[in-house]
């Protein structure tokens, strides 16, 4: 790493937070195996005066949720499972999952989910979080709700994706989604704050979840701007097991799994938990085309959102190395191959996508620029 470029990179962080574009945040980058950028700024929650708990700081230790950072964890239990010879990308959900067959579903298969292509949609669901600590009743009307769009198109579902993929989990495992991420990653690697379903008191203590940005965000034909910031105060957000949107973690955890992915998956026996010829499909483009639900051109992998040779969300060109996740408009995890990197921003202050787009253009471009070539 170059020591002014890093420099640079975390002036830039904590003038975000100076500025006001984030209320609170943490940055971690690692590079060749070691914590080199390691960085908490602002504050968790009181940032506004009419919030009934004090101003409290933003500690590397923090946990805030992610939300659609957390795909990329499915998809890697999807690779493991796939590795383990249990599993079959290709196959239909409803090998799996019979009662997922109804309603016009009954080609849709596991790829198709993974890269986004099922066109499976529930706007209530979505939008009811109280709803959402009953994984049988969320399952049961998912099989019961017929395709918004025809199978192969790409349209980006924001929840539908992990609860889809968490429920085919459940089928060959018998193992809840949380439970396996809990028992197969997270305790065999000793990772703290890397969790799907948190108890209350921890929920209620995560990093509070605001709306800064002005205008319109719409995702999936919803316009997020206006319940975005209401909708997660809800304890069950982070209660439940929401595999798709529901991650709790800090940057440090976050960069940690993108360490982990780089490095092949090492467990600590000594195998990996995913074989080698699967990690490469699922980090690199799987498909790439114009994505219906945020109007935008968007390259995939399996659970990923990858990069291209030309603008993506790591860079303005040479970028196919990286694979990352964004999560909701204040997060963002990232690897770069080429740069032996693994980096994650995670705040709680969500914008706009423009906003956002040039916020994390930004910081990754410096993050990136920092290794020596």
């Amino acid at each position: 790493m170059v020591p002014k470029r890093v420099d640079r990179l975390v002036r830039a962080f904590h003038d975000a937070c100076a500025r006001g574009y984030l209320p609170g945040g943490q940055l971690a980058v690692r590079r060749a195996g070691r914590l080199v950028v390691d960085e908490a700024v602002g504050v968790r929650y009181g940032f506004r005066e009419s919030e009934d708990r004090p101003r409290d700081p933003v500690t590397p230790e923090s946990e805030f949720l992610v939300f659609s950072a957390g795909k990329p964890v499915v998809g890697m239990v999807i690779a493991m499972l796939e590795s383990r010879g249990v599993l079959d990308p290709s196959a239909r959900v409803a090998q799996y999952w019979p009662e997922f067959g109804a309603q016009g579903k009954a080609d849709i298969t596991v790829l198709d989910v993974l890269t986004h292509r099922a066109g499976v949609f529930s706007s209530e669901l979505r939008n009811t979080p109280a709803r959402w600590p009953d994984w049988d009743g969320v399952c049961h009307t998912l099989a019961t709700t017929a395709p918004q769009y025809p199978r192969g198109t790409f349209a980006y579902m924001p929840y539908e994706f992990g609860w889809i993929l968490g429920e085919v989990v459940r089928r060959v495992t018998g193992t809840s989604f949380g439970a396996f991420v809990d028992d197969e990653i997270a305790k065999p690697l000793g990772w703290d704050h890397f969790t799907f379903g948190v108890s209350t008191e921890r929920a209620r203590a995560l990093a509070r979840t605001y709306w800064l940005g002005t205008g319109r965000a719409v995702v999936a034909g919803e316009d997020l701007s206006k319940t975005f910031e209401q909708m997660h105060q809800c304890d069950e957000v982070a209660t439940s097991i929401v595999p798709g949107a529901g991650l709790v973690t800090s940057a440090r955890a976050l960069s940690r799994f993108y360490e982990w992915v780089l490095r092949g998956c090492p467990m600590p026996g000594g195998e990996p938990a995913v074989r080698p010829d699967v990690l490469h499909a699922y980090t690199t483009r799987a498909h790439v085309g114009f994505d219906r639900s945020n109007r935008v051109p968007m390259a995939v992998g399996r659970g990923f959102i990858v990069g291209t040779p030309w603008p993506s969300a790591y860079g303005m060109w040479g970028t196919s190395a990286c694979f990352g996740h964004q999560g909701a408009f204040c997060t963002l995890g990232f690897a770069d191959r080429d740069r032996d990197l693994a980096v994650a921003i995670v705040t709680n202050g969500n914008h706009g996508k423009t906003q956002a787009a040039r916020f994390f253009a930004r910081l990754v471009g410096l993050a990136r620029g920092a290794v020596a070539a």
